[in-house]
């Protein structure tokens, strides 16, 4: 726990004002009763001492925010006739200002001191849910959703790579980043930080493995819906044939563009198919010349995807 101690203040060996030393002191007197309270004294007063002294305990966050309980002890440095508000106090509960105030007078009433003080708590962090990734041709694509006390979003991107050190990627207030220029087959860990005004955190990571020209679903993917098949377009190529393989292949098809999207129900071979719950692999070969030249070229690769949907 960190204790803060409230400046000093000086009573007057017999004028009205602050001891006189030097133009320095003098200023940072009158700092310390704008920021702690307010001091009256009584003509013959000598003492140099405070009559009040706060000390408070408590983790200290951003922008004068606490982020832990926060206790507040009064204490006096010479006996007092009277004193109002002064109570230790504990504070526990998150509060976007509570105010403290404390007066005492001395025991012979020459001296009438005032201390205030507003305590900012938030012990509480914000809340971070559905961090996904989707991928690109070499590029992660990654989603989130942060609850309305973030101020801030941090996203570190870590190599699996040995002397790569972590860097920040991100940092800004949306819910989404793209990331580029990946190379493929490397591994990464992303971690994604939503940061509140106090300084809390809450923090997801993902570790992903860039994938090859067929980049989505991601490898091993669960997908609810129907599944779209993606994959880096070959140049010349004219059309494509996919292939959907569970334990044996059950589907080819020919689209001319780069993606495939996978229907609820076909018939392949003269036999009726339809996506059930569980795990399936497909590949990619690009389509060269006219459709009738049944010419491919070398197979992009395969891919796994789970699909969860009813």
């Amino acid at each position: 726990m960190r204790r803060i101690l409230i400046p000093a203040l000086r009573r007057n060996g017999g004028r009205s004002g602050f001891l006189r030393r030097s133009a320095s002191a003098r200023t940072g007197a009158i700092a310390a009763v704008v920021a702690a309270g307010t001091l009256a004294l009584a003509s013959g007063a000598s003492s140099d001492a405070p009559l009040i002294t706060l000390s408070i305990y408590g983790s200290l966050g951003a922008n004068g925010w606490y982020v832990s309980n926060v206790t507040l002890n009064w204490s006096f440095t010479a006996p007092i006739a009277s004193s109002t508000g002064c109570s230790n106090v504990t504070l526990t509960a998150d509060t976007p200002g509570t105010a403290y105030s404390c007066t005492a007078t001395s025991l012979d009433r020459s001296t009438t001191m005032t201390i205030n003080k507003t305590i900012k708590l938030d012990k509480t962090p914000p809340t971070l849910s559905k961090v996904l990734a989707s991928g690109g041709y070499r590029t992660f694509r990654l989603r989130w959703l942060a609850s309305s006390d973030a101020q801030a979003i941090q996203v570190v991107r870590a190599s699996a790579a040995p002397g790569v050190k972590p860097i920040v990627v991100y940092n800004g207030s949306g819910k989404s980043f793209r990331d580029t220029r990946l190379r493929i087959g490397a591994r990464y860990r992303y971690t994604v930080t939503a940061i509140d005004q106090a300084g809390n955190r809450a923090s997801r990571t993902l570790a992903l493995t860039v994938p090859g020209a067929l980049f989505a679903p991601l490898q091993g993917e669960r997908v609810s819906g129907l599944p779209v098949l993606r994959w880096a377009p070959v140049k010349r190529a004219r059309y494509y044939n996919v292939q959907l393989v569970r334990g044996k292949k059950i589907l080819s098809a020919w689209p001319a563009t780069n993606h495939f999207r996978v229907p609820r129900s076909w018939v392949f071979e003269g036999q009726r198919y339809r996506l059930h719950r569980g795990a399936y692999q497909w590949y990619v070969w690009p389509g060269l010349g006219t459709f009738s030249a049944n010419r491919y070229g070398g197979a992009l690769g395969g891919s796994s995807f789970v699909f969860a949907g009813r």
